[in-house]
Parts: C-alpha cells; structure tokens; sequence
C-alpha cells in the first residue's frame, strides 16, 4: 500500500498473473525478482504507465525488458490482470 497523491493504493492480483509469477520463479529466479520489484514499486505512482487502447481500452501496462505488466485502476486498487512475455500477453485478454 503507498499513498501518492492522497490516495492509497493497494495492489490486487489475479490468480492468472500469479501463476505467472510462480511459474517464472521456478523457471527464471532473476526475471521473477525484477518482475517482482516492479509489481511492488507500481503503488508509488500508477499512472507512470502506458494506458492501452481499442479493445484493451481502460487497461495500462508497465514494461520490463521483453515482460509486460497488465492492470487496471479501479479507484485506490491496481488490479493486476495479466503478466507475461510481450509476444503473449495482449492474446490473452
């Protein structure tokens, strides 16, 4: 949780990101680390992020080398949706 702007912001994350994670950490501990230290610093400022587009409309994304963070906010929660590789993660939604 981290308060920017007045707002606190807390992050959810759903059990297909999640599952994500787990499996990465097992596969590529120094990837999961990075990955998870961009999912912990997200609360710090949200909207330093790209917001998408078209049919991925009110969703934003991080990027960290070739692995995209997607989220939503949803007034002070930063839904995690999806995480992965950039070559799969807009397929999914």
């Amino acid at each position: 949780m981290s308060l920017k702007n007045g707002i606190k912001y807390k992050i959810n994350i759903k059990k297909q990101a999640d599952k994500y994670l787990l499996k990465l950490s097992k596969k590529n501990k120094k990837d999961f680390e990075i990955l998870l230290g961009c999912v912990k610093n997200l609360p710090e400022d949200p909207y330093n992020s790209k917001s998408l587009h078209n049919n991925l409309k009110g969703l934003r994304r991080v990027k960290q080398g070739e692995y995209r963070i997607i989220f939503r906010i949803d007034d002070s929660i930063i839904k995690i949706l999806s995480i992965g590789k950039r070559s799969n993660v807009y397929k999914k939604r």
